[in-house]
């Protein structure tokens, strides 16, 4: 079997400067920095993520991020603390595995500004920010469902409704993925056949690799990356298998062009570039939630070209109208 390359770079922990300042931009005039539980380079989450804060940066604010080892939990709290107690900075972002943290710390900062994304806390100094995952799983639960069943425009598919989804861990925000999914693609093949595999984390992408052939020998057409980093390991062992995939977070078409569908795109990079200027202007509502969805364009498909033609984009399409429109409402994890 061909080896996972390793998806990251071993980056030392630590503060990491996107860039030099550039012009006139100090930190008191607006500074961001994000505090992280992982390391960028994973081409999916973090690196969308990333891609906010290059364009607020090019804008003029400081921006920095402060990288960590994803075994490492204690580093990110003592980051956490670290600019917490600073006071240099206009806002700390943080995500994903950070909620107890951010909890514990918060707090003992009132005056400093949080943004928390991916997930919520409910506390007068930080702003969340949540992504309608399930609304954008449901239109790559679609085109699965149709790239399973019809071999004449799909010809690596067998013809058979049967689909899976490959995910990081038993979460609530992977669930919503997963219900998601399941429900759009019922709405083409009402009987379809959809397996759910977890792989335990959202690192590891030789075991996700592995699940992932699993899951085409057990008669999968189409495999739903949710893993995170882990999940490059999913889309070579499609295209290994000569299987489609969808990709998830950013673009992630073009690693294996001729097997990757689309990518289900959770647009982090524009929540937080949007969450800065709404903090610049004094217009973000601290203590409160936002949610980026269908209707906002905070998710949605990014094609590949080459392998969905247009016909099959207008099916899904007529989908997302439906949940836009709330004629349809997806299924969630959430209450």
């Amino acid at each position: 079997m061909m080896k996972i390359a390793k998806i990251r770079n071993g980056l030392a922990a630590g503060l990491l400067a996107v860039s030099a300042l550039t012009g006139a931009a100090t930190a008191q005039d607006f500074s961001a920095v994000y505090v992280m539980s992982d390391n960028l380079g994973d081409m999916g989450f973090n690196d969308n993520a990333k891609t906010g804060f290059d364009r607020a940066e090019a804008d003029g604010a400081n921006v920095r991020l402060l990288q960590a080892s994803p075994s490492d939990p204690q580093l990110w709290r003592q980051n956490l603390e670290a600019v917490s107690n600073s006071g240099e900075w206009s806002v700390i972002f943080t995500g994903p595995n950070m909620h107890d943290n951010l909890a514990a710390v918060a707090p003992q900062h009132p005056d400093q500004k949080y943004v928390f994304f991916d997930d919520q806390l409910d506390l007068p100094n930080v702003l969340s920010v949540k992504y309608a995952q399930n609304e954008g799983s449901y239109l790559a639960g679609v085109l699965a469902a149709i790239a399973a069943t019809d071999k004449a425009t799909f010809p690596l598919s067998s013809g058979e409704a049967k689909i899976a989804v490959v995910a990081g861990m038993d979460l609530p925000v992977i669930q919503d993925f997963i219900l998601g999914f399941k429900q759009g693609a019922s709405t083409v093949a009402p009987n379809i056949d959809v397996q759910v595999i977890f792989i335990g984390n959202f690192n590891d992408a030789q075991k996700a690799y592995d699940l992932t052939k699993t899951a085409i020998e057990n008669g999968a057409n189409v495999v739903y990356n949710v893993a995170g980093p882990a999940g490059l390991g999913i889309l070579k062992g499609a295209a290994d298998s000569g299987k489609y995939a969808i990709g998830v977070d950013s673009d992630q078409n073009g690693l294996h062009p001729h097997n990757v569908l689309a990518s289900m795109l959770k647009q982090i990079g524009n929540s937080i570039y949007d969450s800065i200027g709404q903090i610049r202007a004094n217009k973000a509502e601290f203590g409160k939630l936002q949610i980026y969805g269908l209707a906002n364009e905070g998710v949605g498909l990014a094609y590949n070209d080459k392998l969905v033609p247009a016909a099959v984009k207008a099916k899904v399409d007529e989908a997302k109208a439906k949940v836009v429109s709330g004629e349809l409402k997806v299924d969630t994890a959430f209450k």
